[in-house]
């Protein structure tokens, strides 16, 4: 399973060595680092490229065990080890200057700090006399020969210092070994765990996929879980930690339940002798931090393995210390309540239903979901009156659809006629749009709800406006939600359901300057609140598709990054919900390719956690654009079959017709594509979604058609948007076959961000220009289109894959487009209803018009799109 190139992440340092090599300062490089750093791999692949040059190699590896013997290093290159090696010297330096004659020669020289004097000797003595280049391995802070040392110092060697892995080649080196996506949140954890260390890295990878902790999901790799510590990885970091005494390991295992923890906490828990000791054999370090001395262990990986190998009833005792210990001190922030009623939770100390409580609700508001339940379940256990409220909230929040309906059913049973009990039926019915879909159901209970007071009316009223804005009545969610919000008598949650309804609305209507009142003031609550944490991502997906429609995408773009620094650590959940975000922004920039990678992330989260929420139709449909926006019509066909959007989401209607008109589009069936989007345009129309029908006018335009050009001007004049304004240039422009307006139409667009949009403009453009015969114009257009592609990640829309130089008539362009898909001439001729030998002959003409002599190069030439000739 595991496999790949542990030299993956490494491409940098790679380079610079071949730099190093081609400048002819040096006789090559000393690379230095940590032990399983990947110093051999880098210099045996040094080797690797050398003999694939046809060059000449050596591999000289230093040893403990040869260290005593005099050349000990090059002894199998000697026929005769006598007693005095001077002549062995001469006749090794001769040998590799011999090699020299006869072609380039490059010599490994690995663990250099254990050669003997004389082996060292040779190696400076090579690299004095520059007879042949090396490559030189050093683990750092050992002891090597001055001979060694001289070889950088003396400057006859370039000295690179070989670093961990980052974040990023630590991803690259997991994805090239497991052959796929690995997720961020999981590249970052092992990143945390081995530090870099690229042999802690493999050996680690390997151990969770081979005990199922890591899995494929969605086709990206996903780690939840404990970790699974394998007696190779024990081998490699825990020497150390198998053969301490008992007082030694009580101070490793009371960090490993706990830490970083101040020194003064820990010298309460452990004798301080022993604490000293334990810094002194690099089991723990100990830094001055905030005017305090903090402890934490020496690598991540020692807690992992003392967690591994000791007794529950051990550890459960330890935890039960720390926790009352800690409890002897005001907890300085959410996290330090959260850790404490962690420990109380998983150790020997009876349950404590207060602490349970609130560390649930921190642990909502620090968006912990799973580790939320845990806490409330365990406070309705004990007896906490006020628990079953907070578990309800937070399963429903955990897109536990089924689990949550059936909590509160029999909650709204059996509280019937008390007070309050319209909360229950309010969160029920949110429960029933929100998470089941089931919005018919959601819409009979608030009809038959008694909402005696009105804080009970605002809540239902706050909820309704969430079945008005999914059924796309827009203008009454508009009223009942901004209605329910200006009672002020809200409960956060419900707050959120009217802010999610009202942002729906105000986007579908096209009313932008209203919508970022309603954002800031719902985000900001979002961050303090523990009923509203969590829905920060939930209610920023649906702000960021009302910037869409708005044409507000810079202003989406920052808001996504606002809410990913927002949380240091983000759960899986909520990382799937982030993910989605991340990657519609970035699709709306035209980011495409990051779009991509982020929402296989947010896909394989909903799959992860069998979430039914309207994340998995929102992050289907954009992955269905981005990969029809990059020509990839399989993947895009997957998205739009895996979409399942519930039947009485009407408000999803114009995305989900959009989404399948790129996969359409992809696969060569523009025709049909525009179609759809025209009916998706006029249902809209109806519903009074203009926002949704500009939408719909715009992809058409990019797909080219033009038909409705007069409708977008229409719109253009009631919305009094930019994105309006440049839609209806768009149009009008493509219908006139203007060059000029197409390409301040690409202007527009680029200044709104949308530099996919801006891409298809130019490229319609280029072909304006060759067909009136401005081929100078038509260069330059192609030329933008081309730029604007590649900034996109290599973009393979229709509009991109018309030919610039030569315009083709529609049917060979619908033609092209199908052969582009695949299509045999016989399929296309069952498409298009006629003959094959008219595709063949459309097919003949349009190769004519191109200079392709192929139907292979025909669809090559359309699938580069504009470029300049």
């Amino acid at each position: 399973m595991i496999s790949g190139d542990p030299l993956a992440g490494r491409d940098g340092e790679l380079t610079r060595i071949r730099r190093t090599f081609s400048g002819g300062n040096t006789s090559g490089v000393v690379i230095v680092g940590a032990a399983g750093v990947g110093k051999t791999r880098l210099a045996r692949e040094v080797l690797r490229l050398a003999e694939r040059a046809g060059e000449h190699t050596s591999w000289i590896v230093g040893t403990e065990s040869a260290k005593a013997l005099p050349l000990g290093a090059f002894a199998a290159l000697l026929s005769d080890v006598g007693a005095d090696p001077w002549p062995n010297i001469r006749q090794l330096i001769k040998s590799f200057v011999a090699q020299q004659r006869q072609g380039r020669v490059l010599i490994g020289v690995d663990d250099a700090h254990l050669l003997d004097g004389l082996s060292a000797h040779v190696v400076h003595q090579l690299a004095q006399n520059r007879a042949t280049r090396l490559v030189v391995t050093v683990r750092a802070g050992a002891e090597e020969p001055d001979a060694i040392t001289a070889l950088w110092k003396d400057g006859l060697l370039a000295r690179l210092d070989l670093a961990p892995l980052s974040v990023d080649a630590t991803r690259a080196m997991i994805e090239e070994a497991l052959g796929a996506a690995v997720d961020a949140r999981s590249a970052r954890r092992f990143w945390n765990l081995t530090g870099g260390n690229p042999l802690f890295l493999h050996q680690l990878v390997k151990d969770q996929v081979d005990a199922g902790r890591m899995r494929l999901t969605a086709r990206v790799w996903m780690w939840d879980g404990d970790v699974a510590v394998s007696q190779s990885i024990s081998d490699m970091v825990g020497r150390q930690v198998r053969s301490l005494t008992p007082d030694i390991a009580l101070v490793v295992d009371t960090l490993s339940q706990c830490e970083p923890l101040p020194v003064d906490v820990l010298s309460d828990l452990v004798d301080v002798a022993d604490l000293e000791a334990a810094e002194q054999m690099r089991l723990v370090t100990v830094e001055r931090s905030g005017g305090q001395l903090v402890a934490r262990l020496g690598h991540p990986l020692f807690g992992e393995l003392r967690r591994a190998a000791a007794g529950e009833m051990y550890l459960s005792k330890i935890r039960g210390r720390l926790a009352e210990r800690l409890a002897k001190d005001p907890d300085p922030d959410m996290q330090a309540t959260v850790r404490r009623g962690l420990l109380t939770l998983e150790s020997d100390l009876p349950a404590d239903p207060p602490l349970f409580l609130q560390s649930a609700q921190h642990a909502m508001t620090l968006l912990d979901l799973e580790l939320a339940d845990r806490f409330a379940s365990a406070a309705a256990d004990a007896g906490a009156p006020e628990a079953a409220e907070v578990r309800a909230l937070n399963l429903l929040l955990l897109g536990r659809g089924a689990q949550t309906e059936e909590v509160l059913r029999d909650l709204q049973r059996d509280t019937a006629g008390d007070d309050g009990a319209a909360q229950w039926s309010t969160l029920r019915a949110a429960n029933l749009i929100w998470m089941l879909g089931r919005v018919r159901d959601a819409a009979a209970i608030l009809e038959s709800l008694d909402a005696r007071t009105p804080a009970d009316r605002f809540a239902r009223l706050a909820v309704e406006a969430c079945v008005d804005a999914i059924s796309a009545r827009c203008e009454t969610a508009a009223a009942k939600a901004s209605e329910a919000l200006n009672s002020g008598q809200l409960t956060d949650f419900h707050a959120m359901m009217a802010s999610v309804a009202l942002t729906m609305a105000l986007g579908a209507l096209g009313r932008a300057d209203d919508l970022i009142s309603v954002a800031e003031s719902s985000l900001e609550r979002a961050m303090t609140s523990f009923q509203a944490s969590h829905m920060r991502f939930w209610y920023a997906s649906v702000y960021a598709r009302a910037c869409r429609l708005t044409g507000r995408i810079d202003e989406c773009a920052a808001m996504a990054q606002r809410l990913a620094d927002s949380a240091h650590e983000v759960p899986s959940l909520a990382y799937a919900n982030l993910a989605s975000l991340l990657g519609g922004s970035a699709l709306m920039r035209g980011d495409i390719r990051d779009a991509v990678q982020l929402l296989h992330e947010a896909l394989a989260g909903v799959e992860r956690h069998g979430v039914t929420t309207g994340l998995r139709p929102a992050t289907c449909f954009a992955l269905a654009e981005a990969h029809a926006k990059l020509g990839e019509p399989g993947p895009a066909d997957e998205a739009i079959a895996e979409c399942g959007v519930p039947q009485d989401f009407l408000f999803m209607q114009t995305a989900h017709s959009i989404a399948t008109g790129w996969a359409q589009a992809a696969n060569g069936c523009v025709g049909d594509a525009v179609h759809g989007v025209l009916e998706a345009a006029s249902q809209a129309c109806e519903r009074d979604q203009p926002t949704h029908e500009l939408w719909c006018l715009q992809v058409a335009a990019q797909w080219g058609d033009a038909s409705r050009a007069g409708r977008a001007r229409e719109l253009a004049g009631r919305l009094h948007l930019p994105l309006a304004d440049a839609v209806a240039r768009h149009a009008e422009s493509l219908a006139a076959g203007d060059g000029e307006q197409l390409l301040l139409a690409c202007d527009e667009y680029r200044a709104l961000g949308d530099r996919a949009a801006a891409a298809d403009a130019a490229a319609q453009a280029a072909v304006a220009f060759t067909a009136g015969q401005q081929r100078k114009r038509g260069l330059y257009a192609a030329a933008v289109a081309k730029e604007l592609s590649d900034a996109c990640g290599g973009l393979c829309t229709p509009a991109l894959r018309v030919p610039a130089s030569q315009p083709l008539t529609g049917r060979q362009r619908e033609i092209v487009e199908f052969v582009v898909a695949g299509l045999s001439n016989r399929e296309i001729a069952t498409r298009l209803v006629m003959s094959v030998r008219s595709v063949e002959g459309h097919i003949y003409r349009a190769c004519q018009r191109v200079g392709a002599s192929s139907r292979e190069e025909l669809a090559a030439i359309a699938r580069r799109g504009p470029a300049p000739h």
